[in-house]
């Protein structure tokens, strides 16, 4: 039996993760979000060793909205910061502002069957 491909989902606080995370599972994906912003470790998200990087991009205002914690610009920024490598490598790159969680997840599958 064939491997699923494993996909990694990164990206700021309220941007998508883990809903998009849970929606690829569902549909048989081996996806999972992992909480890069949150670590020092820059490579955090290499260690599932990925066949695919997804990064979620979302707004302050997105964020705000979504969360409802106040966070900060200056927050944001050190996580995007902490993102950057993420980022860079990322075969998959999503801004999410104003999607609802059916159309990331349609957009992010219509971009996974470009790659595999």
């Amino acid at each position: 039996m064939k491997r699923l491909p494993r996909i990694v989902i990164t990206g700021v606080c309220g941007s998508g993760k883990t809903v998009l995370a849970e929606g690829l599972a569902a549909q048989g994906y081996d996806a999972r979000a992992v909480a890069q912003e949150h670590s020092l470790v820059p490579d955090l998200f290499l260690r599932q060793q990925p066949d695919a990087v997804i990064y979620l991009e979302a707004e302050d205002a997105t964020v705000a909205e979504r969360k409802q914690t106040g966070w900060e610009p200056r927050q944001l920024a050190e996580q995007r910061r902490r993102l950057k490598l993420a980022r860079e490598r990322a075969d998959i790159r999503l801004h999410t502002d104003g999607l609802e969680p059916p159309q990331l997840l349609e957009k992010a599958r219509a971009a996974l069957k470009n790659l595999f």
